[in-house]
């Protein structure tokens, strides 16, 4: 199958998920698909992000050691949103990678703060910082301090939300 071109067509969720569905009975294109992530064509990057997402929710195991520190590495240098997203998505559900970028941390605290990322990197952002204070409890109090101290009322209702709960399950642990 042609995933480049197919990423190209006219988009619907149910399109993905027909996509996604095809890769998880023939595992053999999973790299194919990985690949499109790196396309110069930000639409074919988006949804191939898009569709490599779910993948990682559905089954982590297709992704390699290195893969998973080469979406890192796309995480900190796409320009475009929409692939950051998806890749924040990504490392969300995969096993986080040791030792954990510092890199990545710092980014995921601009992120997490800065009105200009859209909502989805923030509370991405805010759910990673959460699994790796979970690997890295040095991390924990710095997290509860930034969180604790933002102008939450200047953020929207997701962040906040997000905000909350992650607060809470930190509290706990």
């Amino acid at each position: 199958m042609d995933y480049r071109a197919q990423l190209l067509r006219p988009l619907s969720k149910r399109y993905i998920d027909q996509l996604v569905e095809n890769v998880l009975t023939f595992p053999i294109d999973f790299p194919i698909l990985f690949q499109l992530l790196f396309d110069e064509d930000e639409k074919v990057a988006w949804r191939a992000a898009w569709a490599c997402s779910k993948i990682s929710e559905l089954n982590p195991n297709f992704f390699t050691p290195q893969q998973v520190d080469e979406i890192v590495i796309l995480s900190l240098s796409t320009p475009y949103g929409g692939v950051r997203r998806g890749c924040l998505s990504m490392l969300f559900h995969l096993p986080l990678p040791s030792p954990i970028s510092v890199d990545i941390i710092n980014a995921c605290f601009d992120w997490m703060v800065s009105p200009k990322s859209p909502i989805a990197v923030q509370a991405y952002a805010m759910k990673i910082l959460y699994r790796i204070c979970l690997q890295e409890p040095d991390l924990k109090l710095e997290l509860i301090a930034y969180l604790e101290t933002i102008d939450y009322q200047s953020y929207s209702a997701g962040f906040n939300s997000t905000r909350k709960n992650i607060l809470k399950s930190l509290n706990k642990c």
